[in-house]
């Protein structure tokens, strides 16, 4: 007897054929992006949520990114200094259960020399605090930074007497040895009354401390000689420290290697609010934001790049006459929209 072959039939055998399983949905991702090689300045990042406090080591920048992906949790990502796809972004853990409301605030990363460690500030607090409950410096194998091998609360009396609640700009000084900055962290209303006021942060500078590493936690905490009410650091190539502080925030200073305080080298046309070195050249951010400038020391010559969204931080990258840049996306002030990260280059 044979059969007859129906339309249906037909139609039925060709969807069993296209709809094999292990062929439908299989999808690779899209491929790496490598570097794109334009002019600079370039933009980095095109985070639509918040990228902020870069460093860079060797050629690779760490920063903290707020993307949206993990709630109001911050994350450490690390991308190529001439851009390109993210190398890799790394989160805290996720609660243990439903009672953790807390919020993890990964900031200030920095890696090691070797690239095998990462330092950097782990903040928690709830998600309708004003401040962080807790802050702490922590280093970590760099690619597993959930899991601290050092836990260093950053609430803390310094040797002269003075409580430091906060700390910024972390950088290695070697295996064992972390300098930053210290301060004390001062949070006020600056907006309007009722629910929509808006909360600001003040850091009171204190000074730069070196922290030594300890197995466990534990670190000892010293002073910097010379360099009380620094606000704004950054290592010389050939050794030493530029320093600007507080009491004239213009003037640049010069902290030699072993020296019990710094001397004056010039002065930059404004306040500074960070520092960076490129090649021996002190490089400035002004407190407006949008100049940056930098002073040939040998022959006083000034030169400055003005940009049109406010700058925040800068950093070199090391070997190079280029610095990357955390770049706010709006100039407004009171604005939450956040920032990118931008590739800059001196002449």
């Amino acid at each position: 007897m044979r059969l007859a072959v129906t339309p249906f039939l037909i139609v039925l055998a060709l969807c069993s054929a296209a709809c094999r399983h292990e062929a439908s949905f299989s999808w690779a991702g899209p491929d790496t992006v490598g570097p794109f090689p334009g002019p600079t300045p370039r933009r980095l990042t095109f985070n639509p949520g918040d990228d902020r406090t870069p460093s860079v080591t060797g050629d690779l920048v760490v920063f903290s990114r707020l993307d949206g992906f993990h709630g109001r949790e911050r994350c450490i990502a690390l991308l190529a200094a001439a851009g390109g796809t993210l190398h890799r972004t790394m989160c805290p853990l996720p609660p243990v259960s439903p009672a953790d409301t807390f919020v993890d605030t990964w900031v200030e990363p920095v890696l090691s020399p070797d690239g095998r460690q990462i330092a950097f500030v782990w903040q928690e607090g709830s998600p309708a605090g004003y401040y962080t409950w807790t802050r702490y410096l922590v280093v970590a194998p760099a690619t597993d930074p959930a899991h601290p091998t050092f836990r260093w609360q950053s609430w803390y009396v310094l040797p002269d007497g003075r409580t430091a609640t906060a700390l910024s700009k972390p950088m290695w000084l070697g295996p064992t040895t972390i300098r930053f900055l210290a301060s004390y962290e001062r949070v006020f209303k600056v907006k309007g009354g009722g629910a929509e006021r808006l909360t600001d942060t003040l850091m009171d500078a204190y000074t730069l401390v070196d922290l030594e590493l300890a197995s466990g936690g534990g670190g000892a905490v010293g002073i910097v000689r010379g360099a009380d009410s620094t606000i704004a650091y950054a290592a010389v190539a050939s050794g030493g420290f530029w320093l600007v502080k507080s009491s004239d925030s213009t003037r640049l200073l010069f902290l030699a290697p072993g020296a019990d305080s710094a001397v004056t080298v010039t002065s930059f046309s404004g306040p500074v609010v960070d520092l960076t070195d490129v090649e021996g050249v002190p490089v400035a951010l002004l407190s407006s934001g949008t100049t940056v400038e930098w002073i040939d020391v040998p022959t006083g010559v000034v030169s400055r790049l003005s940009i049109e969204m406010p700058l925040r931080r800068i950093a070199v990258v090391p070997g190079t006459r280029r610095f990357v840049a955390e770049v706010e996306n709006t100039a407004d002030p009171l604005a939450s929209i956040g920032a990118n990260l931008w590739l800059f280059s001196l002449p």
